[in-house]
């Protein structure tokens, strides 16, 4: 793929606006979170389920995705109403950083286009990108407090979120291809 400026910024204008945040709680094993260090760009080799509904955690990390492409997968639920949304197989993610707010952990991910062009913002810092995450982090520090939605803190819906993104259980980084 051949990098040019028109290329990039239509990317960004793809990329960006109605940013929407969706939350997948999980308890990581030790040293996973360290592995999401800014900038990184992960693939994720499964589908990454996801809710729109965000408040408190019962978990010790969170996954904030920013997306506007997330499937929404809402009418199929059947009254589980976890606000299940959920980004393709194989999609790409670029980690903004990381807070942690009374011992629980956020993790913010930028989904990425789900084309080629998410190779460009490999080695690409992006300004808007800090924005985001200083009020990211707010609302992070806002609603982690508060109770857990409890559909949210069900055993099926913790099942489907166990796993960490991007990589094995064991900390290994899945192949960006």
């Amino acid at each position: 793929m051949e990098f040019s400026k028109e290329l990039f910024e239509q990317v960004i204008n793809r990329t960006y606006p109605g940013l929407t945040m969706f939350v997948r709680d999980v308890n990581l094993a030790p040293g996973l979170a360290e592995k999401y260090t800014e900038g990184l760009i992960l693939c994720e080799k499964g589908f990454a389920d996801a809710s729109c509904r965000v408040m408190g955690m019962v978990t010790t990390h969170r996954y904030a995705i920013l997306s506007n492409h997330m499937a929404d997968l809402r009418e199929y639920e059947h009254g589980t109403d976890w606000g299940l949304c959920v980004a393709q197989r194989d999609s790409h993610f670029k980690v903004l950083g990381q807070a942690t707010h009374n011992g629980k952990t956020a993790i913010f991910l930028l989904h990425l286009p789900d084309d080629e062009t998410w190779k460009l913002f490999q080695n690409v810092e992006i300004n808007t990108d800090k924005d985001i995450l200083t009020t990211c982090i707010e609302r992070f520090k806002s609603k982690c407090d508060e109770p857990p939605i409890s559909e949210l803190a069900t055993e099926a819906w913790m099942e489907r979120c166990v796993y960490p993104i991007g990589m094995d259980e064991n900390g290994k980084l899945f192949d960006l291809e």
